[in-house]
């Protein structure tokens, strides 16, 4: 008899248990529905994040360095050459200085003051010191190579950047000033003063909103103006990159 109340008892509650483990499951799939369709109506309702603007502020003030190399001899376009350009080459480090004015239609424009405290005319013609003239010394060259220092500053400089609300864009400059060099470049009859002058293009990329690093490349001519003896110019293709921080 006890035995056999055991038995009903034992079926009672596991057959309680296994009620509940259903009623438990029914109940939770609802729930879950309802949880994911709030979930998914609430995300629906969530306004579109607008795309960032990433235009240069007028007024903005810029503060940047550039290091850029010319592997090619300095020719013309045509590809004439005025003297022996074999074997040279140009080096420059500069830091600028830019004002954005402001933008206007797809073009955002700068002004930039640029100096140049280092720049290296490779393999330069210069005086050769142990020449003393075709008859005394005939077996001497009359000019030897050798690389040269100069620095310069370009104050009248800007910047025409287009595509400006991008992260990514394309810009063209054009530069004027001076050049002084330790001796004359290109050749010995030029003066170790210059003017100099520059156009290119390239692109820039903003990291942030203050932050921006530039590729590009500048044809940047030296010329004396004839106030040498002769005015042959030195024309380098320059390839640079540089490092942007903007105030605001």
């Amino acid at each position: 008899m006890h035995y056999l109340t055991l038995a009903r008892l034992t079926l009672g509650i596991a057959f309680l248990c296994f009620s509940l483990n259903v009623l438990g499951q029914n109940n939770d799939q609802p729930f879950t529905s309802i949880e994911t369709a709030n979930e998914t109506d609430r995300t629906r309702d969530l306004p579109d994040e607008p795309p960032v603007n990433w235009k240069l502020r007028r007024g903005a003030w810029e503060l940047g360095i550039e290091a850029g190399f010319a592997p090619l001899q300095p020719t013309f376009f045509s590809g004439e050459k005025e003297y022996a350009t074999e074997g040279r080459k140009f080096g420059s480090v500069s830091i600028h200085a830019g004002r954005v004015i402001g933008t206007k239609g797809p073009i955002t424009y700068e002004y930039l003051f640029e100096a140049i405290p280092f720049a290296l005319a490779i393999k330069n013609e210069v005086t050769n010191p142990a020449f003393i003239s075709e008859e005394q010394t005939p077996e001497i060259a009359p000019t030897v190579r050798e690389n040269t220092y100069a620095w310069g500053v370009m104050p009248a400089g800007f910047r025409f950047i287009f595509r400006p609300e991008k992260r990514l864009k394309p810009y063209a400059r054009v530069g004027a000033g001076f050049v002084f060099s330790s001796k004359p470049i290109p050749i010995p009859q030029s003066p170790t003063y210059n003017f100099a002058g520059d156009f290119g293009g390239g692109v820039m990329y903003s990291v942030n909103k203050k932050q921006v690093i530039s590729f590009g490349y500048r044809y940047f001519h030296i010329s004396n103006m004839n106030i040498g003896e002769i005015n042959p110019g030195y024309n380098a293709n320059v390839v640079y990159v540089g490092y942007s921080w903007f105030s605001k």
